[in-house]
């Protein structure tokens, strides 16, 4: 045997050692389960698959799950897309895709229906985790939101933007006592819609704006819409 042939056999025995090491190596961990907690249904309408920092999830009788690892299924344009960002209990018990049946409410489905329910919900504890849960939306005086700009570190902070208040923790930064827009625990729609840090603008009236100061709170409303859970409405005291 030549000396080139050696070479070639030890090469080949090289290659298919190589081979025979890649494959036994493990596989790569999972990623790490999504966890949500609690959500409002009006914050859960934005994991509708549509934005790609938010996974779809669904809800059955309050309970959420997530539903990314069937995108061919729920994912924006797929057969049951309508059903991420909703509640969706009666609609699995009637089969339906229709909108109004997007609710957790049983009233009057039969004992068939009610079943269909019960084995829809088994799968989906099969098939995919559960993440969180909704809770209802509060309601919150101005003298409550008041109470959460800040000052005091055991309360979350929070902001309201035409009524719709947020959960701006994780924007302390931005929205605190110490922020760029130190807004939290006010209502922020006027100075939003003027890029405005002054105080005083802090308020609903939306009065005498441009049609590009309104669209500048569209934009505003869209970011927080997308960044920031939904948890409650301003009410008047």
């Amino acid at each position: 045997m030549d000396f080139v042939t050696l070479a070639l056999l030890f090469v080949i025995v090289i290659i298919l050692a190589l081979i025979i090491r890649g494959s036994r190596r493990s596989l790569p961990p999972p990623p790490d389960k999504y966890e949500l907690g609690d959500v409002t249904l009006e914050a859960l309408r934005f994991y509708n698959g549509y934005d790609w920092s938010k996974p779809p999830l669904v809800a059955i009788r309050g309970k959420v799950y997530d539903v990314s690892n069937k995108y061919d299924v729920y994912g924006p344009g797929k057969p049951k897309s309508a059903y991420t960002g909703r509640e969706i209990a009666r609609a699995l018990a009637l089969e339906s895709i229709n909108e109004k049946d997007f609710t957790a409410d049983l009233t009057g489905l039969t004992a068939e229906q009610l079943e269909r329910l019960e084995q829809s919900v088994q799968e989906f504890e099969r098939l995919h985790d559960h993440v969180g849960q909704v809770v209802p939306l509060r309601k919150f005086t101005a003298e409550e939101l008041a109470r959460h700009d800040g000052t005091d570190n055991s309360l979350p902070l929070y902001l309201s933007i035409k009524g719709t208040v947020y959960d701006i923790t994780k924007g302390k930064q931005f929205y605190g006592p110490d922020g760029v827009y130190p807004f939290a625990g006010k209502e922020v729609a006027r100075a939003f819609a003027l890029f405005s840090t002054e105080l005083e603008d802090c308020n609903d009236n939306l009065e005498g704006l441009s049609y590009t100061e309104l669209e500048n709170l569209r934009d505003w409303i869209g970011k927080f819409n997308s960044k920031y859970p939904i948890v409650g409405r301003l009410v008047l005291s």
